[in-house]
């Protein structure tokens, strides 16, 4: 705001410290006593309803209150660690209610008057039993909340009782009341989630029974204020007589209301409705009565956990025939699209939707309604690059995902449930949009007014039915939705782990095919080539003809060698190195030699002076400068040379490679050691390639204790191998 002031929002309710008010209602008052029995703190009006007290410090004496109660408060004192609760007392000819509770530190000591006892209060239990075996009777958990609003109501007195059932956004919805006949209705109608804010939400999970005898009562202030013991005023969160929020008391005010009681119905310790008790004049309800009507929440909450409980027991059930049947297509196909394009009716019986999708390694497939495949594909890639959690659902995805929400039509609601990281694998369930009218007790907005401290949000004004199409959701994903998904998506891991497993398995299987059962049969070609090329007596078309067996032979043999390599690799072994002092320089002229022969078309110089000797495998190290000189003159500048180069660098040798090419891009740069590279895939220059060359060759040197890079430069791409001398690196890359 331009004022300098904080803007007005829902917040400013949720900020409000409800809890330590430093105040109470009138119709009580409050003692708090320290653990060695002073009084701590004491509300206004003490003296007047309770007589004389002791000074702030001291401890009570036989001037102070009544036998009975000095008693009491010395055993809580005493057993200050334990449940504490409630007492009739009667003190100065006036009867009280007298209820204990502890908070910060202190034993704090309400004081309630009431009436004597009367017939009602005497024939009340038998009531109030009545009211918990009726309640018990009710089957659904509409019938048990309709006849717990007229047992309340009976039992309590109330005008008006009603019992909200809060929604998956916090709002509340009146689904059943009891009132006298010349009040309006409220049933059917909804309260916005703004009209309990979160640390009133937290309270009533706290202390389950709130009363405001007298909507229009002056607030007793607590004496001192500030604790001295906490520095802080004293926390109320569990009294009975806490003064109340005066934005709540305007809220009754505008709705007619001039007392009100509150009780909990917590389930699975969230508050999941309340009962709210209306009067139109002021209205002290006995503890008793109070405490009565909070055991039939209290067995309501009960009754509404276990009618949840087999609902969502029964939906379980109800999914494991369908879950085996989506498991059984999954084992049967090679992945869950294929399933799905199959048989996509148990996908769709599994949750209640319009239309699923699934989707694996880049392939989808969407059976009724959903959003354009390149929709889908975008939202399936701000599901990983947001992180979200592996089973995710909205019902509203302009709310949530606005970016998307566009493009995904009359969808709404979405679950998506992710079992497969790497291939991207997933299954959706999406539901239209349902657009519904809401009947909200008055507009859901609050307002701003000005006061002497600021803006502020006010409650609304008026409760009169105020009607909303809302619009831009779907039905909401329930707890049910949700945990039949998880299942699902343990069975979907489980298959695809042992498909990863096979799949494995057949490589491995593979691998040693062709490490040993190909490699015969490609010796006796190779050896048929070389035959035949002597008796063709060097040219002519026998002499071509050998020399494209050989090519093509001796490129297989390249390629069994680096599959048999890579399987070994990805398998954890390791590359099998076999280390010993070996004369570098005569190793890489015949390394030279033998390129040149295979590749009498490559102009390959060399430098090589002075190696020595060197701790290494010689057939690995020819492995990698002839992968390296393969690698320079596919992907170099074709007709120019390449260069071998070796030197001696304090207790190393450096072999590098160059030829004329292209700089590296950077983002290339990063992955070009790395074995499937999308780079690698589809080459013009190596049609046949995966990828796997200097993937191999890095994982020779660092088996060495060497290391490998590469670098542009002048128009030249350079590799650089450098590799220890000492055999202690190298003998330890081995042993791994």
């Amino acid at each position: 705001m331009s004022n300098g002031m904080p803007a007005v929002d829902l917040s400013n309710c949720d900020r409000e410290p409800i809890h330590i008010p430093g105040s109470i209602q009138p119709h009580g008052a409050l003692l708090a006593f320290m653990p060695d029995g002073g009084l701590a703190v004491r509300s206004a009006n003490a003296g007047a309803m309770l007589g004389e007290l002791p000074a702030p410090g001291e401890r009570l004496d036989e001037r102070h209150l009544s036998p009975l109660l000095r008693a009491e408060i010395g055993s809580a004192l005493q057993a200050f660690d334990s449940v504490l609760g409630s007492l009739s007392a009667e003190l100065h000819e006036r009867c009280f209610d007298v209820i204990m509770h502890q908070a910060d530190g202190l034993l704090v000591i309400e004081f309630e008057e009431r009436e004597a006892a009367s017939d009602k209060l005497e024939t009340f239990a038998l009531r109030a039993q009545k009211s918990i075996a009726r309640i018990q009777r009710q089957r659904s958990i509409e019938q048990l909340l309709a006849v717990a609003v007229e047992e309340i109501a009976r039992l309590s007195g109330f005008d008006r009782v009603m019992a909200y059932r809060f929604l998956h956004d916090d709002s509340g919805e009146v689904v059943a009341e009891h009132r006298r006949a010349d009040l309006s209705p409220y049933l059917g109608q909804r309260y916005p989630a703004s009209d309990i804010p979160r640390q009133a939400r937290r309270l009533y999970v706290l202390n389950p029974i709130r009363l405001i005898a007298d909507v229009g009562y002056q607030p007793v202030p607590l004496v001192p204020e500030i604790a001295s013991h906490t520095r802080a005023p004293l926390d109320l969160s569990e009294s009975m007589l806490r003064s109340v929020s005066p934005v709540h008391i305007e809220y009754l005010m505008n709705m007619g209301v001039a007392a009100s009681m509150s009780i909990s119905i917590v389930v699975k310790g969230r508050l999941w409705g309340l009962f709210a008790c209306h009067h139109t004049t002021p209205y002290l309800v006995p503890h008793a009565v109070r405490m009565s009507c909070q055991v039939l929440s209290q067995i309501v909450s009960m009754l509404v956990d276990r009618n949840l409980t087999a609902q969502h027991a029964a939906a379980l059930q109800r999914s494991l025939a369908l879950r085996d049947v989506i498991l059984q297509q999954f084992e049967g196909n090679d992945d869950i699209v294929l399933a799905l394009a199959e048989n996509p009716a148990p996908f769709r019986q599994l949750l209640s939707c319009d239309g699923v999708a699934a989707s694996a390694e880049g392939a989808l497939h969407i059976s009724g309604a959903g959003p354009e495949r390149e929709a889908l594909g975008a939202l399936i890639e701000w599901l990983i690059d947001t992180d979200q959690p592996d089973v995710f659902h909205t019902a509203s995805l302009p709310r949530d995902v606005p970016h998307l929400a566009s493009r995904f039509g009359a969808v709404c609601g979405v679950l998506a449930l992710r079992f497969d990281r790497e291939q991207k694998g997933y299954a959706f369930w999406f539901r239209n949009e349902q657009v519904m009218d809401v009947r909200w007790a008055g507009p859901p907005h609050k307002e701003t007014a000005h006061g002497p401290l600021g803006p502020r949000l006010t409650p609304r004004g008026s409760f009169e039915e105020w009607k909303e199409t809302v619009r831009g959701q779907s039905l909401p994903w329930g707890r049910s939705d949700i945990d039949i998904a998880f299942a699902l998506r343990g069975g979907l891991q489980e298959g695809s782990m042992a498909k990863a497993s096979a799949l494995r398995r057949a490589r491995e299987m593979l691998m040693a095919t062709l490490g040993h059962d190909l490699r015969d049969p490609l010796q006796a070609i190779m050896i048929a080539a070389q035959m035949l090329d002597l008796n063709s007596g060097g040219g002519g078309v026998h002499n071509r003809l050998s020399q494209r067996i050989t090519s093509s032979s001796g490129r297989m043999q390249r390629l069994i060698d680096q599959m048999v390599d890579i399987s070994s690799l990805q398998g954890g072994l390791g590359l099998p190195v076999s280390m010993r002092d070996v004369e570098l320089g005569p190793l890489l002229a015949e390394v030279t030699e033998e390129i040149r022969l295979a590749q009498p078309g490559v102009e390959l110089h060399t430098r090589l002076d002075g190696l020595g000797t060197a701790r290494a495998d010689p057939d690995r190290i020819s492995q990698v400068v002839s992968n390296l000189v393969s690698n320079s003159c596919k992907h170099g500048v074709p007709g120019t040379p390449v260069l071998l180069e070796g030197r001696r660098l304090d207790d190393a040798v450096v072999i590098t490679v160059s030829n004329r090419g292209a700089p590296i891009a950077p983002e290339l740069a990063e992955t070009l050691f790395l074995p499937y590279k999308p780079g690698s895939l589809n080459n013009s220059r190596n049609r046949g390639g995966q990828g796997l060359g200097l993937y191999i060759v890095h994982e020779i040197v660092k088996a060495h204790g060497g290391e490998i890079g590469v670098r542009c430069a002048g128009g030249m791409v350079v590799f650089e191998v450098c590799l220890p001398q000492s055999g202690a690196q190298a003998g330890q890359a081995a042993a791994r």
